[in-house]
Protein backbone atom coordinates (compact mmCIF):
# COMPACT_ATOMS: atom_id res chain seq x y z
CA UNK A 1 0.00 0.00 0.00
CA UNK A 2 1.31 3.46 -0.91
CA UNK A 3 2.14 5.51 2.17
CA UNK A 4 -0.65 7.95 3.04
CA UNK A 5 0.60 11.52 3.51
CA UNK A 6 -2.40 13.49 4.78
CA UNK A 7 -5.34 12.94 7.10
CA UNK A 8 -7.81 12.13 4.32
CA UNK A 9 -5.53 9.54 2.72
CA UNK A 10 -4.77 8.05 6.11
CA UNK A 11 -8.46 7.81 7.01
CA UNK A 12 -9.22 6.05 3.73
CA UNK A 13 -6.25 3.71 4.22
CA UNK A 14 -7.48 2.83 7.74
CA UNK A 15 -10.93 1.99 6.37
CA UNK A 16 -9.36 -0.30 3.75
CA UNK A 17 -7.20 -2.03 6.37
CA UNK A 18 -10.14 -2.65 8.69
CA UNK A 19 -12.42 -3.78 5.87
CA UNK A 20 -9.97 -6.59 5.21
CA UNK A 21 -9.46 -7.52 8.87
CA UNK A 22 -12.30 -9.55 10.43
CA UNK A 23 -12.53 -8.86 14.15
CA UNK A 24 -10.93 -5.43 13.87
CA UNK A 25 -7.67 -3.95 15.17
CA UNK A 26 -6.49 -1.82 18.09
CA UNK A 27 -5.02 1.65 17.75
CA UNK A 28 -1.46 0.37 18.25
CA UNK A 29 -1.89 -2.30 15.56
CA UNK A 30 -3.33 0.18 13.07
CA UNK A 31 -0.63 2.80 13.71
CA UNK A 32 2.05 0.13 13.25
CA UNK A 33 0.59 -0.94 9.91
CA UNK A 34 0.22 2.68 8.82
CA UNK A 35 3.68 3.69 10.11
CA UNK A 36 2.24 6.75 11.84
CA UNK A 37 2.37 7.91 15.49
CA UNK A 38 -0.24 6.46 17.82
CA UNK A 39 -1.46 9.96 18.68
CA UNK A 40 -2.09 10.78 15.02
CA UNK A 41 -3.82 7.44 14.48
CA UNK A 42 -5.93 7.95 17.60
CA UNK A 43 -7.15 11.34 16.36
CA UNK A 44 -8.21 9.92 12.97
CA UNK A 45 -9.88 6.90 14.57
CA UNK A 46 -11.83 9.11 16.94
CA UNK A 47 -13.12 11.26 14.07
CA UNK A 48 -14.13 8.21 12.03
CA UNK A 49 -15.87 6.72 15.06
CA UNK A 50 -17.70 9.98 15.73
CA UNK A 51 -19.12 9.98 12.20
CA UNK A 52 -20.08 6.31 12.34
CA UNK A 53 -17.52 5.06 9.83
CA UNK A 54 -15.92 2.98 12.58
CA UNK A 55 -17.13 1.44 15.81
CA UNK A 56 -14.96 0.60 18.82
CA UNK A 57 -15.45 -2.35 21.14
CA UNK A 58 -15.22 -0.95 24.67
CA UNK A 59 -13.97 -4.29 26.06
CA UNK A 60 -11.25 -5.13 23.52
CA UNK A 61 -10.46 -1.67 22.18
CA UNK A 62 -10.71 -3.01 18.64
CA UNK A 63 -12.01 -0.82 15.85
CA UNK A 64 -14.31 -2.25 13.19
CA UNK A 65 -16.12 -0.89 10.16
CA UNK A 66 -19.22 1.08 11.20
CA UNK A 67 -22.71 1.17 9.78
CA UNK A 68 -22.25 4.53 8.02
CA UNK A 69 -20.18 2.71 5.43
CA UNK A 70 -23.05 0.27 4.94
CA UNK A 71 -25.39 3.18 4.24
CA UNK A 72 -22.94 4.60 1.70
CA UNK A 73 -22.61 1.23 0.00
CA UNK A 74 -26.40 0.89 -0.13
CA UNK A 75 -26.64 4.30 -1.80
CA UNK A 76 -24.04 3.34 -4.40
CA UNK A 77 -25.80 0.06 -5.19
CA UNK A 78 -29.19 1.78 -5.30
CA UNK A 79 -27.96 4.22 -7.92
CA UNK A 80 -26.47 1.43 -10.01
CA UNK A 81 -29.32 1.02 -12.49
CA UNK A 82 -28.27 -2.44 -13.59
CA UNK A 83 -29.74 -4.02 -10.43
CA UNK A 84 -33.39 -3.15 -11.10
CA UNK A 85 -32.97 -3.93 -14.79
CA UNK A 86 -31.42 -7.33 -14.12
CA UNK A 87 -33.64 -8.50 -11.27
CA UNK A 88 -36.31 -10.31 -13.35
CA UNK A 89 -33.63 -12.25 -15.25
CA UNK A 90 -31.82 -13.22 -12.03
CA UNK A 91 -34.97 -14.59 -10.42
CA UNK A 92 -35.81 -16.50 -13.60
CA UNK A 93 -32.32 -18.05 -13.75
CA UNK A 94 -32.39 -19.11 -10.10
CA UNK A 95 -35.94 -20.46 -10.39
CA UNK A 96 -35.32 -22.46 -13.57
CA UNK A 97 -31.99 -23.97 -12.55
CA UNK A 98 -31.98 -24.18 -8.75
CA UNK A 99 -28.54 -22.51 -8.83
CA UNK A 100 -27.56 -19.07 -7.53
CA UNK A 101 -27.58 -16.16 -10.00
CA UNK A 102 -25.60 -12.95 -9.68
CA UNK A 103 -24.40 -9.76 -11.33
CA UNK A 104 -20.85 -8.43 -11.19
CA UNK A 105 -18.95 -5.39 -12.42
CA UNK A 106 -15.23 -4.71 -12.71
CA UNK A 107 -14.03 -2.29 -10.05
CA UNK A 108 -10.32 -1.43 -9.78
CA UNK A 109 -9.36 -4.71 -11.39
CA UNK A 110 -11.55 -6.90 -9.18
CA UNK A 111 -15.08 -8.24 -9.52
CA UNK A 112 -17.63 -6.46 -7.35
CA UNK A 113 -20.83 -8.46 -6.70
CA UNK A 114 -23.73 -6.00 -7.02
CA UNK A 115 -26.69 -8.38 -6.85
CA UNK A 116 -27.39 -12.03 -6.13
CA UNK A 117 -30.40 -14.33 -5.94
CA UNK A 118 -30.18 -17.73 -4.28
CA UNK A 119 -31.62 -20.85 -5.85
CA UNK A 120 -34.26 -23.08 -4.25
CA UNK A 121 -31.74 -25.80 -3.33
CA UNK A 122 -29.53 -23.28 -1.54
CA UNK A 123 -32.50 -22.03 0.48
CA UNK A 124 -33.49 -25.58 1.42
CA UNK A 125 -29.94 -26.43 2.47
CA UNK A 126 -29.60 -23.22 4.49
CA UNK A 127 -32.81 -24.04 6.40
CA UNK A 128 -31.60 -27.57 7.13
CA UNK A 129 -28.24 -26.35 8.38
CA UNK A 130 -29.89 -23.67 10.55
CA UNK A 131 -32.10 -26.39 12.05
CA UNK A 132 -29.04 -28.43 12.96
CA UNK A 133 -29.57 -31.19 10.42
CA UNK A 134 -26.49 -33.36 9.76
CA UNK A 135 -24.54 -32.85 6.54
CA UNK A 136 -26.55 -34.81 3.94
CA UNK A 137 -23.59 -34.95 1.52
CA UNK A 138 -20.54 -36.14 3.49
CA UNK A 139 -17.54 -36.22 1.22
CA UNK A 140 -19.45 -34.49 -1.59
CA UNK A 141 -18.84 -30.96 -2.87
CA UNK A 142 -20.83 -28.66 -0.62
CA UNK A 143 -23.84 -26.71 -1.83
CA UNK A 144 -24.15 -24.27 1.06
CA UNK A 145 -21.65 -21.41 1.33
CA UNK A 146 -21.17 -19.10 4.28
CA UNK A 147 -22.33 -15.49 4.00
CA UNK A 148 -18.78 -14.15 3.64
CA UNK A 149 -18.53 -16.07 0.36
CA UNK A 150 -21.76 -14.70 -1.13
CA UNK A 151 -22.44 -11.23 0.24
CA UNK A 152 -23.50 -8.44 -2.10
CA UNK A 153 -20.72 -5.87 -2.21
CA UNK A 154 -17.87 -8.33 -1.76
CA UNK A 155 -14.91 -8.31 -4.13
CA UNK A 156 -13.49 -11.34 -5.93
CA UNK A 157 -10.38 -11.90 -8.03
CA UNK A 158 -11.09 -11.50 -11.73
CA UNK A 159 -8.84 -14.29 -12.97
CA UNK A 160 -10.43 -17.12 -10.98
CA UNK A 161 -14.12 -16.33 -11.53
CA UNK A 162 -16.41 -16.66 -14.55
CA UNK A 163 -17.69 -13.12 -14.00
CA UNK A 164 -14.15 -11.78 -13.94
CA UNK A 165 -13.13 -13.63 -17.08
CA UNK A 166 -16.07 -12.17 -19.02
CA UNK A 167 -15.34 -8.64 -17.80
CA UNK A 168 -11.61 -8.92 -18.47
CA UNK A 169 -12.18 -10.47 -21.90
CA UNK A 170 -14.04 -7.38 -23.07
CA UNK A 171 -11.38 -4.90 -22.01
CA UNK A 172 -8.87 -3.60 -24.53
CA UNK A 173 -5.95 -6.05 -24.67
CA UNK A 174 -3.53 -3.44 -23.32
CA UNK A 175 -5.83 -2.72 -20.38
CA UNK A 176 -6.19 -6.41 -19.54
CA UNK A 177 -2.44 -6.91 -19.74
CA UNK A 178 -1.87 -3.96 -17.41
CA UNK A 179 -4.24 -5.37 -14.78
CA UNK A 180 -2.52 -8.75 -14.58
CA UNK A 181 0.72 -7.56 -12.91
CA UNK A 182 -1.25 -5.03 -10.86
CA UNK A 183 -3.62 -7.61 -9.38
CA UNK A 184 -1.64 -10.77 -9.98
CA UNK A 185 -2.84 -14.30 -10.71
CA UNK A 186 -2.86 -15.73 -7.22
CA UNK A 187 -3.63 -19.42 -6.88
CA UNK A 188 -7.01 -19.95 -5.20
CA UNK A 189 -7.30 -23.71 -5.85
CA UNK A 190 -5.29 -26.29 -7.73
CA UNK A 191 -7.33 -25.43 -10.85
CA UNK A 192 -6.72 -21.67 -10.84
CA UNK A 193 -5.05 -20.29 -13.96
CA UNK A 194 -1.81 -18.69 -12.78
CA UNK A 195 0.01 -18.36 -16.11
CA UNK A 196 -0.26 -14.99 -17.89
CA UNK A 197 -0.08 -16.61 -21.33
CA UNK A 198 -2.68 -19.23 -20.41
CA UNK A 199 -4.99 -16.58 -18.96
CA UNK A 200 -4.80 -14.45 -22.12
CA UNK A 201 -5.68 -17.57 -24.15
CA UNK A 202 -8.66 -18.10 -21.85
CA UNK A 203 -9.86 -14.52 -22.43
CA UNK A 204 -9.63 -15.00 -26.21
CA UNK A 205 -11.76 -18.15 -25.90
CA UNK A 206 -14.32 -16.28 -23.78
CA UNK A 207 -14.66 -13.56 -26.45
CA UNK A 208 -15.04 -16.19 -29.16
CA UNK A 209 -17.67 -18.35 -27.47
CA UNK A 210 -19.58 -15.55 -25.74
CA UNK A 211 -19.39 -16.92 -22.20
CA UNK A 212 -16.93 -17.98 -19.51
CA UNK A 213 -16.68 -20.86 -17.08
CA UNK A 214 -14.80 -21.30 -13.83
CA UNK A 215 -14.64 -24.93 -12.77
CA UNK A 216 -13.42 -25.06 -9.15
CA UNK A 217 -10.97 -22.24 -9.92
CA UNK A 218 -11.99 -19.97 -7.05
CA UNK A 219 -13.58 -22.40 -4.58
CA UNK A 220 -13.12 -26.17 -4.62
CA UNK A 221 -16.42 -27.84 -5.43
CA UNK A 222 -17.99 -24.71 -6.96
CA UNK A 223 -18.63 -24.18 -10.67
CA UNK A 224 -19.89 -21.06 -12.47
CA UNK A 225 -20.90 -19.84 -15.93
CA UNK A 226 -21.08 -16.16 -16.90
CA UNK A 227 -22.09 -14.08 -19.92
CA UNK A 228 -21.64 -10.40 -20.79
CA UNK A 229 -24.14 -7.59 -20.34
CA UNK A 230 -23.84 -4.81 -22.91
CA UNK A 231 -24.75 -1.24 -21.99
CA UNK A 232 -26.29 1.49 -24.12
CA UNK A 233 -22.94 2.19 -25.82
CA UNK A 234 -22.52 -1.51 -26.78
CA UNK A 235 -19.66 -1.92 -24.31
CA UNK A 236 -19.68 -4.61 -21.64
CA UNK A 237 -20.68 -2.91 -18.41
CA UNK A 238 -21.43 -5.98 -16.27
CA UNK A 239 -21.78 -9.76 -16.39
CA UNK A 240 -24.38 -12.25 -15.22
CA UNK A 241 -23.54 -15.66 -13.79
CA UNK A 242 -24.93 -18.91 -12.45
CA UNK A 243 -22.96 -20.75 -9.79
CA UNK A 244 -23.36 -23.62 -7.40
CA UNK A 245 -21.89 -26.79 -6.00
CA UNK A 246 -20.89 -29.67 -8.29
CA UNK A 247 -23.38 -31.92 -6.49
CA UNK A 248 -26.34 -29.97 -7.87
CA UNK A 249 -28.39 -31.70 -10.55
CA UNK A 250 -28.44 -28.72 -12.93
CA UNK A 251 -24.83 -29.36 -13.97
CA UNK A 252 -25.88 -32.57 -15.74
CA UNK A 253 -26.94 -30.37 -18.67
CA UNK A 254 -24.17 -27.76 -18.98
CA UNK A 255 -25.14 -26.76 -22.52
CA UNK A 256 -28.63 -25.83 -21.30
CA UNK A 257 -27.15 -23.70 -18.52
CA UNK A 258 -24.84 -21.92 -20.95
CA UNK A 259 -27.77 -20.98 -23.19
CA UNK A 260 -29.82 -19.77 -20.23
CA UNK A 261 -27.02 -17.56 -18.96
CA UNK A 262 -26.36 -16.14 -22.42
CA UNK A 263 -30.10 -15.51 -22.87
CA UNK A 264 -30.17 -13.70 -19.51
CA UNK A 265 -27.26 -11.55 -20.63
CA UNK A 266 -29.08 -10.65 -23.84
CA UNK A 267 -32.30 -9.88 -21.96
CA UNK A 268 -30.57 -7.58 -19.47
CA UNK A 269 -28.62 -5.92 -22.29
CA UNK A 270 -31.85 -5.27 -24.17
CA UNK A 271 -33.49 -3.78 -21.09
CA UNK A 272 -30.42 -1.62 -20.49
CA UNK A 273 -30.91 -0.04 -23.91
CA UNK A 274 -34.58 0.79 -23.25
CA UNK A 275 -35.31 4.19 -21.65
CA UNK A 276 -35.84 3.70 -17.90
CA UNK A 277 -39.40 5.10 -17.93
CA UNK A 278 -40.40 2.49 -20.51
CA UNK A 279 -39.27 -0.27 -18.15
CA UNK A 280 -40.76 1.16 -14.96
Amino acid sequence: MKAATNSLERALAILEILEGTPGGLRNAEISARMHIPKSTCSYILARLEQKGYLTRDSHTGRYRIGLTTVALAHGALRDMGIRSIAEPALYRLASETGLSAGIGVLERGRVLIVDRVEGAEFVRDAVEIAAGAPDPWPGVARKYRIRAERDIGRELPAHSTALGKVLMAHLAREEALALIPERGLARQTRKTIVSKARFMEELALVRKQGYATADEEHHAGIRSIAAPIFGASSTVTAAVALNGGLAEAAWREPAVLVERVKAAGREISRRARVPRRAID
